[in-house]
């Protein structure tokens, strides 16, 4: 539920633009959520799947 676009990158094995384009949709789509604040090393997070275990 935590990933970064290296690891996108490496397990759909893919170039890096396309991991970030692939993030950058799922962001656009509220499925992940970036928790860094930072332009690089980003961290992601599946946030639904976060909260099943807040309740």
């Amino acid at each position: 539920p935590v990933v970064t676009v290296i690891d996108v990158e490496k397990e759909l094995k893919i170039t890096k633009q396309t991991a970030n384009t692939l993030i950058h949709d799922f962001q656009k789509l509220g499925i992940v959520k970036e928790q860094t604040g930072f332009k690089r090393n980003r961290i992601f997070v599946f946030e639904e799947y976060m909260n099943l275990f807040k309740r």
